[in-house]
């Protein structure tokens, strides 16, 4: 499948190896993200420009079969910014796909707001936005002192 997305070089992406493509090429359309072009063993998703994820079946990953010990996502958070729209907005797409919801929309202590969402394969997605796009970084810097 292709799509009539902008083609570019990529300044920075990320690839995943994940255990289905097409289960993972649904959970990453559900919560907003393009397909730009799906093949059986791959599949390029974009949540906005410059915002590329690769997901590729893991039988393409060096040692595909070996018995894994923890999930493939394990440890891996991927952060993306949200653009016109609010994490909110992604909150209530995760709920209606039936997602998995980490962490609820919530403030951080950095001047965010943030929602964690896991993916099929446990891989971490927390979009983010900034909360006062006025706050200087030396305020939030200095409100984080214990």
């Amino acid at each position: 499948m292709q799509s009539d997305a902008d083609v570019y070089p990529m300044p920075l992406f990320v690839r995943l190896a994940v255990s289905d493509v097409g289960t993972s090429t649904a959970w990453y359309e559900a919560l907003g993200f393009e397909v730009v072009y799906s093949m059986p063993v791959m599949a390029h998703v974009r949540y906005r420009r410059y915002a590329d994820v690769m997901l590729a079946a893991d039988e393409t990953q060096p040692g595909a079969g070996a018995p894994r010990a923890t999930p493939r996502g394990s440890g891996i958070s991927i952060y993306l910014n949200v653009a016109d729209e609010s994490v909110d907005d992604v909150a209530e797409r995760a709920h209606e796909a039936a997602a998995e919801i980490a962490v609820e929309p919530h403030e951080t202590p950095w001047n965010t707001r943030e929602v964690t969402l896991t993916d099929p394969d446990g891989y971490e997605l927390v979009f983010t936005e900034v909360v006062d796009a006025d706050r200087s970084f030396e305020s939030v810097m200095d409100s984080r002192v214990d």
